[in-house]
Order: structure tokens, then sequence, then C-alpha cells
């Protein structure tokens, strides 16, 4: 079995809703920060002697994405072999933590390698997106640019994992049960449904010209205002939709309000949520433990997870250690003689 690791990543400015639903090409440009710590792990077998494609660790909800990526990979690239895969994460998945990126950009790592393709990382991102839009973005470490190009779209690394160093990334986990409405579908609503999408498109303009250049300086304050400020209108967005789509708890509130008494205190900290409940804040290295004390302390927050920029998709040579071993039932029931 192949092994690949690749790690979620969060959008400071947000990619969400298409301009080609089945190629996954985004609507409008987004960046984000590859997250060190957050891992998915994708262990792949291909075979002939398998009757049906076996997906383990995985809700069930999830599994038909899989094959579904599976289907499109074997059709874009000739391989006739079924596969057994082994996905795990070593936090929350379907949760508003961004582990359809890592997932597929850590299947697409692994399934290449096991059928012997050569792609480099460009063609890798593409790979990845047959699965999920922002598994682009993982593919890659450190700072990435998603954008529309002419019919299609392509992904382009910023700057490196080692650029920003004393960035961080505080994670207030508010819930670990999966969302209800997924971010496929809420992206379909949004489009589909809020007077409000077409306002979001056209701010998240300006909003990128912000983070890209405060990535590159380095700026805190211009990154943190500008993905706190999209963030917000993404939610706007969904939330005009109908049904509305309100992803957050009531922590993710009391989470929000906190960051921005840190900031009234004179401590640097900026929200950004993805289509979740969870709360990442942005700081520097000297505010880390501040921040991270403050959410804590917020009612309903279950716990803190501390991230910084980090590496993109890579073989490793076995699994990590928190991977539960195959279940030999599942490939029992799949084998075919």
């Amino acid at each position: 079995m192949v092994w690949a690791v690749a790690n979620s990543n969060l959008a400071l400015v947000k990619y969400w809703g298409k301009a080609d639903e089945g190629a996954k090409h985004p609507a409008s440009p987004s960046l984000s920060v590859t997250l060190d710590g957050l891992i998915t792990a994708a262990g792949v077998e291909l075979t002939r002697e398998l009757s049906a494609d076996v997906v383990e660790g995985l809700p069930p909800s999830v599994v038909p994405k899989v094959e579904r990526f599976l289907d499109a990979f074997r059709e874009g690239f000739g391989v006739r072999s079924r596969a057994r895969i082994v996905l795990a994460s070593n936090f929350p998945v379907a949760a508003g933590l961004a582990s359809s990126a890592s997932t597929f950009a850590a299947l697409a790592r692994a399934i290449t390698a096991a059928a012997g393709i050569e792609v480099d990382d460009g063609e890798l991102a593409e790979v990845a997106r047959l699965g999920s839009g922002s598994a682009c973005r993982s593919v890659h470490g450190g700072f990435v640019e998603w954008r529309p190009q002419g019919a299609g779209s392509i992904v382009e690394p910023i700057a490196s994992k080692s650029h920003w160093e004393r960035l961080r990334i505080v994670i207030a986990v508010t819930s670990e049960r999966p969302k209800s409405v997924g971010s496929s579908e809420g992206m379909r609503r949004t489009v589909a449904t809020s007077p409000y999408y077409r306002a979001w498109i056209e701010g998240g303009r300006s909003d990128l010209e912000d983070v890209r250049a405060g990535v590159h300086g380095r700026d805190l304050e211009r990154v943190g205002a500008a993905a706190e400020r999209n963030c917000l209108r993404m939610h706007a967005a969904a939330l005009g939709s109908n049904p509305p789509l309100l992803y957050w708890e009531a922590a993710t509130v009391a989470a929000m309000r906190r960051v921005w008494q840190l900031r009234e205190e004179g401590i640097g900290a900026y929200f950004s949520i993805d289509a979740g409940p969870q709360v990442k804040v942005l700081c520097d290295v000297e505010s880390e433990p501040a921040v991270k004390a403050a959410l804590a302390a917020v009612p309903g927050v279950l716990r803190i997870i501390v991230s910084r920029p980090g590496d993109g998709a890579r073989i490793v040579e076995r699994a990590p250690h928190w991977v539960a071993p195959p279940a030999p039932s599942a490939r029992a029931e799949a084998a075919a003689s």
C-alpha cells in the first residue's frame, strides 16, 4: 500500500461558488495558507482482485464523493484496477476544517504514485481538484492562490511556509459533528438563491489584492482585516440563501466577539471561518499564548489547535501512528476471485 499525507488549508480569501460545477473551477479567486499539523493520511492499493472499490475510514455520507473521484481518475488516466483506500485524519472530518482539501490532496498524491504515474505539483493539483476544489491548494505548502483563468483555473504558490514563520493560526473547535449541509451543496444553494451572491463575488477582488500584498509584506493587520471581512461576507451570502445556511454554533459567535475584544485590548488577532462552526484566529507568535487562553475560556469551545504555515502533499514510508489498521472484514467482503 502506498501512503501519502496532506495538510488542511485555511482560505484567507474564500472559495465559495463554482464557475464550472463538473470540473470544479472557481467563480472567483481564493488564497489560502496550508496548515501544519492538521493532516489526512491516504493509503492506496490498486488491484484487479477487487470487484468494487473499498473505502475505509470516512463517514458513510462522504464515501460516494471518493468513489466519484476514483471513477474520474480511472477515466482520465486509463487505469482499470479497482482501489482499496484507507483514509484517516487527525482532526474532525466534515466539520468545517477543510478535511476534503487534505483528503483529496493526499489521495491524489498516493493514487498517482500507486499507479506509477509521474506528475508535477501543477498536474497533481488538477488530479486533486477532481475530488474537491480546495484540494488543489493543499497540494502545495505555504501560501497558495487559486484563480479562474480562461475556461479553467490555475493554482499558484505565492510564498513558502518559511516566508512567514512567525504567523500562527489558533483554531477554536466548537463542534466535532459533521455539518448538516456540506460545502458543495452549500455553494450550489448560495449561487442559486442568495441575492447577495453577486456582491460577494465582486468584493472578493479587493480582498484578494489586500491579502496577497499583506502576505508578501508579512503584514498581519492587512491580511487579517481583509480575511475577516471576506469571511463575514461569505457567510452573509450563505445566510441569504433559501433556505438559509447558518454554519455557526453559539460558541462560534462568542469566539468572534472575544477576538474583537482582544483587538480592543491591543492584541493583534483576526478571525476567519470556513463553511462550518470552527473559528480560526490569525496572530503572531508573541500573541499566541494570550489568544489561545482567551479562546479556550469561551463557553462551548471544546479544544484549541495551534497551527502555522505547513507543507504540501507528500509520500511517506508508512501510515502515521494515529491511523487505524484496515478492517479485514471490509477487504474480505469486497474481494472477488
